[in-house]
């Protein structure tokens, strides 16, 4: 059952990785792998709770068992002190295929777009990351020479869940 885009459940600020580890993990049960996609407006916290994520992990999901496409680009550990950058930027539906090959023995992926129904058709769950509109114009005036241009142009943007989801969620980054 797809939940429809209007009713994200809110993933608490200190409680979050649990339920999303139980969301996970009811998946990972049914079919192995559960494709996870965090969405947002540029600048409001995707990356940084991607990388959190695979850095750390989840309750009962360790990070040797979770891979993280962020931008078009997958890290894979090397000899376990280096990590290998995958690149593989498309706007065409590919459903992520030529990352697959990297993918072994990884029970969670996690993809970070603001558009992922641009390469997936459909994801297992889905988290929308909000912040407040003030913290992201700092953000991407922060990162970017452009950031006001930016955050303008993303501003009028639908801060929508676009693509179809068995699960869907809200986090509200700091």
């Amino acid at each position: 059952m797809t939940e429809t885009p209007s009713s994200p459940a809110l993933l608490s600020e200190t409680e979050w990785p649990k339920t999303l580890a139980s969301a996970c993990q009811a998946v990972i049960s049914a079919k192995s792998r559960a494709v996870l996609c965090l969405i947002g407006r540029p600048g409001s916290g995707k990356s940084t709770l991607g990388k959190d994520i695979r850095k750390k992990g989840l309750p009962g999901i360790p990070p040797s068992r979770i891979a993280v496409i962020d931008d078009g680009v997958l890290s894979v550990p090397l000899l376990g002190i280096f990590n290998r950058r995958i690149k593989h930027r498309s706007n065409e539906r590919d459903e992520l295929a030529p990352f697959h090959p990297h993918l072994r023995g990884k029970e969670l992926l996690v993809y970070v777009s603001s558009r992922p129904e641009r390469r997936l058709s459909a994801c297992d769950i889905v988290v929308l990351v909000r912040c407040d509109e003030d913290e992201r114009l700092r953000r991407l005036k922060e990162r970017n020479e452009d950031g006001e241009r930016r955050f303008q142009k993303s501003a009028t943007e639908p801060d929508i869940i676009s693509i179809p989801a068995t699960r869907s969620f809200e986090f509200h980054s700091r």
